[in-house]
């Protein structure tokens, strides 16, 4: 009798042991490539970078760089090189990320993104780009950036990130009376950037719209409409000629633009790596 009550708390210990390897199992199993399921640094992310971004106290007068990339979906090997290269530069203020971060919308490859992002000893925020908003991307997109349209001020310029996915979102967007609202206020700064994924040369801008959003960043005097989406670099001059469009090439081009402003003075390097 002695014996069987001695082994008896060896069993229950071995029970519990078990339980508790399946819970944490559990906890890490995906049950579906659809869920979204976040830790706390992957909620809101765009909002917690902006917040950082206007943090740094830039005066006017001061000197800011930033970066434009866009298109890293599924180029990982690129993206932790281009990452390191970023922070190896060491004057870098903050990043910009034209869009498409996934191939399918699936919350893990945002998850992956984010994970060589954090390395980047910087902020970054990201505008949804059209392979995002596939499956249920949008949601998950939303879960972890935040609201697909945004606007931030640094020094004496002001950044406004749109969601341009026409096609994906139903022909809803983008929303050019929002844009509009923000570029009346714009007036005080002396730059305002303008991010967003598909330009408004492309289909997938949405034929009713482009003009519109042509008039407007003439209209505003938008200093530059940045773009990626077509995976290859190029400045443009559409429409009356006043405004420089600029898409960056894609992650896997092993390329990224810097910004320098200083005052009303814009310059961008192309950086390979």
């Amino acid at each position: 009798m002695d014996f069987k009550y001695k082994k008896r708390p060896l069993v229950v210990t071995a029970l519990c042991l078990l339980l508790a390897l399946v819970g944490q199992a559990c906890e890490e199993f995906e049950y579906s490539p659809y869920e979204i399921r976040l830790d706390e640094d992957e909620k809101n992310i765009n909002g917690k970078n902006i917040a950082r971004i206007e943090s740094l106290g830039l005066a006017a007068e001061d000197t800011m760089h930033f970066v434009l990339t866009a298109d890293l979906q599924g180029f990982y090997k690129e993206n932790e090189e281009m990452v390191k290269s970023i922070r190896g530069r060491g004057d870098v203020d903050f990043v910009l990320v034209g869009g498409d971060l996934t191939d399918f919308g699936l919350t893990k490859e945002l998850k992956l993104i984010h994970q060589d992002f954090k390395n980047l000893g910087v902020p970054y925020v990201a505008v949804i780009g059209n392979h995002d908003a596939v499956n249920n991307g949008q949601q998950a997109f939303k879960a972890m950036y935040g609201d697909y349209n945004a606007s931030f001020v640094i020094g004496n310029s002001k950044f406004i990130l749109l969601n341009t996915n026409y096609i994906e979102f139903d022909k809803q967007v983008p929303d050019l009376d929002w844009l509009e609202k923000e570029l009346i206020g714009s007036s005080v700064y002396e730059n305002v950037f303008v991010l967003s994924h598909i330009p408004p040369q492309n289909y997938e801008f949405g034929p009713e719209k482009s003009e519109r959003y042509f008039q407007l960043i003439s209209q505003y005097n938008v200093s530059y409409s940045l773009h990626g989406h077509n995976h290859s670099f190029k400045e443009f001059f559409p429409f009356d000629g006043k405004v420089p469009y600029v898409q960056t090439a894609a992650a896997d081009d092993r390329e990224y633009l810097e910004f320098t402003v200083i005052g009303n003075k814009i310059n961008y390097e192309r950086i390979t790596f």
